[in-house]
C-alpha cells in the first residue's frame, strides 16, 4: 500500500483471501497474533495501530477492531454488511418484505457501541456498504456520541460512465487514518 509509506502510521490490513477460512473467533486469534507481532517491532507505536479492510475484507477487519481494544482506529464496514446479510435472509425464509426498523435500528446501534475506536466507513463505490445505510448508521452514532464517519468514493466522469477515483478515495481513508492515530495516544483507554 504505497499511501502508507512516509506518514508515521502503522497499519494492519486484512486480507479475506488470506482470513475468511478461518471461523470467526479463529480469524480474530489470527488477527491478534498479526497485532501482537506488528505491536513489538521497533518502528510501530504499538498504542496507534489502526486496521484497515476493504470490501469483504472490512466485515473482518470490524469484528477484529470490536474483539482487540488494542486497535486505535478502523477503517471497516461498521458491521454492516453481516446484519444486511441476516435480514435479507430472514426475510427471504420467511418471506416478508420488510422488517421492524426499530429493531434493526438497536441491533445496528449494538453491533457498532461494542467498537472501542473511532471508526470509518466506506459507503459505495467498491464497498459492500450502501451509502443510504451508512448514513443511517452515522446518525445513529452520532447521538450516542460514538465516533464514526462515513465517506464515499470521489468519483470521476466518463464518457460511458462514471468510474471510482481509486486515488483520490484511498487518500481520503489514509488522511482520516493520519488524524485518527495521531490523536489515539491522547484518546483515553476504554474499558
Amino acid at each position: 500500500m504505497p499511501l502508507v509509506v512516509g506518514r508515521g502510521i502503522s497499519i494492519l490490513v486484512v486480507s479475506h483471501e488470506d482470513v475468511s477460512n478461518h471461523a470467526r473467533d479463529l480469524s480474530n486469534l489470527f488477527l491478534s497474533s498479526c497485532m501482537d507481532f506488528l505491536s513489538v517491532q521497533p518502528k510501530v507505536d504499538a498504542a496507534r495501530v489502526g486496521v484497515y479492510g476493504e470490501g469483504l475484507s472490512a466485515v473482518l477487519a470490524t469484528d477484529f477492531a470490536r474483539s482487540d481494544s488494542r486497535v486505535a482506529a478502523a477503517v471497516c464496514d461498521g458491521g454492516l454488511w453481516n446484519r444486511t446479510r441476516l435480514l435479507a435472509s430472514i426475510g427471504w425464509m420467511t418471506r416478508t418484505a420488510g422488517s421492524d426498523n426499530h429493531l434493526v435500528c438497536t441491533r445496528r446501534r449494538e453491533m457498532v457501541w461494542h467498537l472501542k475506536c473511532p471508526v470509518l466507513v466506506v459507503a459505495g463505490g467498491r464497498s459492500v456498504v450502501s451509502v443510504s445505510e451508512a448514513i443511517r448508521l452515522q446518525n445513529d452514532c452520532e447521538g450516542a456520541q460514538v465516533d464514526l464517519e462515513v465517506t464515499m468514493p470521489r468519483m470521476s466522469a466518463f464518457p460511458l460512465r462514471e468510474i471510482e477515483n481509486f486515488p483520490s478515495s484511498d487518500d481520503c481513508v489514509f488522511r482520516w487514518l493520519d488524524r485518527k492515530l495521531a490523536n489515539s495516544s491522547q484518546r483515553p483507554i476504554q474499558a
